[in-house]
């Protein structure tokens, strides 16, 4: 089964993840570090993930490449 894979970018992210809290997804950064969580937050100026092991990782949006997740569920 194929998965519907959604990339969205730094300028958008605001915009497209506003009513998606508590989706899945995975957080690309800059530096080439990807960190997989479930959204908790998302502002103008940044994202928080909690990750598996329930802790939280706040993400300035000036520091993401992009943000991945599966829209088909």
């Amino acid at each position: 089964m194929s998965k519907r894979m959604m990339r969205i970018k730094p300028v958008m992210i605001f915009e497209k993840l506003k009513t998606l809290n508590g989706i899945v997804l995975n957080a690309v950064l800059q530096n080439g570090k990807t960190y997989y969580g479930t959204l908790v937050e998302v502002t103008n100026d940044f994202i928080v993930l909690e990750d598996t092991r329930y802790h939280s990782h706040k993400f300035p949006i000036t520091t993401i490449y992009e943000v991945v997740y599966d829209y088909g569920n």
